[in-house]
């Protein structure tokens, strides 16, 4: 029998992969054709490209080494083995998909370029960085100047996406493509954010009711979902009884819903979306990504 630790690790590094699979067609179907540079070492990588006809992954590649180089001297060891995996596995990727992609081209329109590309490489990115892990690149000089300086690391993130945005519009010598970089950044940063939320919401679920173990039992021989009572008193009636926490999908809060309802019409019920739930049936409690 193979080891938790073990399991989680080879699904995180199959999630890393869809992942950058996704980021790589979002750069080459869609933000490099239309030397859209929606920040971090692919956008200067695609300046490059546009300007000497460099490779886009060789010139990521290379960035990255030399950043991690010297990442590793300033701040330590401490990016982990996913994370430079997945910086050499989307370099490959990126100039071996634009090798083998029938089309090269998805659509000459910036704006059309500029949201389907970055909602491509915001989901991506999305995925990667919920296994823990990133695509090195500026993430590494955001922390350098979180350390040597006052500035927080999103913060940091933000100014240096926004002055590689900034360059494709002089370097590439038109002022809409550097406003179409800008937007591209801010695209991709409500992306990751969004879908990160989505990836993880759960719904924790309390029900006030005087018949809770009544309701608990059904509830989790339906659903599957384990629950929790909790002793409590109304402010108001003074009376005392005992509260079902349950935390569970949102596909099943319909359900929940009907057999609550069906069992006690006046009872009491709260749901709230909830992130980072660890534990039996949901996330491992080896994962890191789950923690809270």
């Amino acid at each position: 029998m193979s080891h938790p630790k073990t399991k989680t690790a080879i699904f995180d590094y199959l999630r890393i992969g869809w992942g950058l699979v996704l980021t790589a067609l979002g750069l080459n179907l869609f933000l490099i054709p239309n030397k859209i540079a929606a920040g971090g070492i692919s956008g200067i990588a695609t300046i490059l490209f546009h300007t000497f006809h460099i490779p886009v992954g060789g010139s990521m590649l290379i960035m990255n080494v030399i950043l991690f180089s010297i990442g590793f001297k300033i701040l330590g060891k401490g990016f982990g083995a996913k994370t430079i995996v997945a910086s050499i596995g989307l370099s490959v990727l990126v100039d071996a998909s634009a090798w083998l992609l029938p089309v090269r081209q998805m659509t000459d329109d910036l704006l059309i370029a500029s949201i389907f590309g970055n909602l491509l490489t915001g989901i991506g990115m999305a995925i990667i960085f919920d296994r823990n892990a990133s695509t090195g690149g500026t993430d590494i000089i955001a922390r350098i100047l979180n350390r040597t300086s006052s500035m927080n690391i999103g913060r940091a993130l933000l100014t240096i996406d926004f002055c590689v945005a900034a360059g494709a519009g002089f370097f590439l010598h038109s002022v809409d493509i550097g406003m179409y970089s800008l937007l591209s950044v801010l695209i991709n940063c409500f992306t990751i954010d969004a879908f990160v939320n989505v990836i993880n919401v759960s719904r924790m679920v309390l029900i006030i009711s005087t018949k809770t173990r009544q309701i608990a039992a059904i509830a989790m021989a339906e659903l599957n979902r384990g629950g929790t009572l909790i002793p409590f008193e109304g402010a108001y009636t003074c009376h005392t009884g005992q509260m079902l926490m349950m935390v569970i999908r949102p596909r099943q809060t319909a359900r929940l819903r009907e057999l609550v309802r069906d069992i006690d019409p006046h009872a009491f019920v709260i749901v709230n979306n909830v992130n980072r739930v660890a534990g039996e049936g949901f996330k491992s409690i080896w994962d890191p990504s789950g923690e809270i």
